[in-house]
């Protein structure tokens, strides 16, 4: 048996290896030749610069992130396996599932302003209830359990782990490694900020994780391999966020910076590694790809909305020309049409403003063509966005009136029954009382906001 298993684990690492082909030729240059924190701090830099989605517009992208393979209609949730189906209405939330921090938002202290308040990479949908039992407990192995659901379960965890919490959430085994490799490119990408919990991190070390939750999460992503699906949803990230989880494309990286292989000087020409370029020094556009996609979601009317998009190549000999065209071209905009040579070969890459103005109802779409540089050819991703009326303060439902129906939507948000981010309609990004008062007076013209 245990051979059988060993075949399966080969098995499943040369498929997650043969479907790396995607990874962009030269994307991971800037890790070669770095070891411990140097390496860390590599890694850092690349994943950092990434386009910030709306946390408003996660349903509208988990369709792409996190269907089911076979039904692509049902949502993949990591915390139960209750059959739930996205909205024919793309991007509306799924009742009786919520966008779960699965790295708590509170260990950073909850601030919205910051990236990792939207990243896709570790906000998953997920079963409301599992995600309140969950709360911002660690991830611990459990020796007794005191709510379970048959796929996640809460209780007290094994001596020596926990970092001193009572409580824990252990994840069901199939997601293990999942969940330690989203932990590896958070406390990575997201290394610079100052943590409020220490159950698992640590400020004054340069790992991040306390060495109880690396030895726990080492031990995870060893035992769970990547996995198609997380392939599948680093690939689908990578097309809106414009950044990569390396601890998906990678696996091995882990272990340089963490575990048996701390001390070596890192190359992505380990094992299959990543695909090697054929043509070292040929003018090539790392990011964006073609086929990615900037989607500003839903704007209203007259408004503008902004996203960023980092530009990096390698080996360019001219500067990189670009041009907005096709389609609605004139409802979007780019911060430049010339990027000189120096800043798109620079690691660090050009921070692309790109922005979206509608003035008219509707579906709205455009290119982005980037030329020169010395490439053969050209590069073109596409734009797009969706415009709608100024909302109505209060529709929560999106119904054009406000009513009673308004109003059960932001109860059951407060209970944790459904996830709506209109419902916070007073804007303190917390949805509460307050919230169910002022649509009460709107309801009863008390207030007409």
């Amino acid at each position: 048996m245990k051979t059988l298993k060993n075949c399966l684990l080969i098995i499943s690492a040369l498929t997650a290896y043969a479907a790396m082909a995607t990874v962009p030729t030269g994307y991971y240059n800037s890790l070669n030749g770095k070891k411990d924190q140097a390496l860390k701090n590599a890694v850092h830099d690349l994943t950092a610069r990434h386009t910030k989605l709306s946390y408003n517009s996660l349903w509208y992208y988990y369709v792409d992130t996190d269907p089911y393979p076979d039904d692509p209609t049902r949502v993949w949730d990591m915390y139960s396996d209750i059959p739930r189906y996205f909205s024919s209405n793309r991007g509306t939330a799924v009742s009786g599932m919520n966008k779960e921090h699965s790295f708590p938002k509170s260990w950073w202290g909850g601030s919205s302003n910051v990236d990792a308040y939207s990243d896709l990479f570790h906000i998953i949908p997920a079963d409301a209830t599992a995600n309140s039992k969950r709360s911002n407990h660690p991830f611990a192995e459990l020796k007794s359990t005191s709510w379970t659901n048959g796929v996640s379960k809460t209780g007290t965890p094994k001596d020596g782990q926990g970092g001193g919490s009572s409580v824990a959430f252990e994840p069901a085994d199939q997601y293990k490694g999942d969940f330690a490799r989203i932990y590896f490119y958070m406390v990575s990408c997201y290394q610079d900020y100052t943590w409020n919990s220490t159950y698992m991190l640590s400020n004054s070390d340069w790992r991040t994780l306390t060495q109880w939750s690396i030895d726990l999460l080492l031990d995870w992503a060893r035992q769970d391999p990547v996995s198609e699906k997380e392939i599948n949803r680093n690939e689908a990230i990578f097309t809106y966020q414009n950044n990569r989880n390396p601890f998906v494309d990678n696996p091995e990286l882990m272990e340089f910076i963490w575990g048996n292989r701390v001390g070596e000087a890192y190359s992505d020409t380990v094992g299959p590694g990543p695909n090697p370029n054929p043509n070292p020094n040929e003018p090539t556009l790392i990011t964006p790809t073609q086929g990615t996609l900037l989607d500003f979601g839903e704007v209203q009317v007259g408004d503008t909305a902004d996203l960023t998009l980092y530009v990096r190549g390698q080996h360019f000999t001219e500067p990189l020309t670009l041009k907005v065209y096709r389609y609605d071209y004139k409802l979007f905009d780019i911060s430049t049409t010339t990027i000189d040579t120096l800043a798109a070969n620079s690691e660090e890459g050009y921070e692309l403003h790109v922005t979206y103005a509608p003035t008219a109802l509707g579906d709205h779409r455009a290119k982005i063509l980037f030329s020169g540089g010395g490439m053969a050819g050209s590069i073109g991703i596409d734009l797009q966005g969706h415009c709608v009326n100024s909302m109505l303060t209060g529709d929560v439902n999106r119904d054009g009136i406000v009513d009673v129906s308004d109003l059960n939507i932001i109860v059951n948000c407060i209970l944790g029954i459904e996830d709506n981010e209109f419902a916070d309609i007073n804007g303190d990004d917390v949805i509460d009382v307050s919230d169910v008062n002022l649509i009460s007076d709107i309801i009863l013209k008390i207030d007409d906001q």
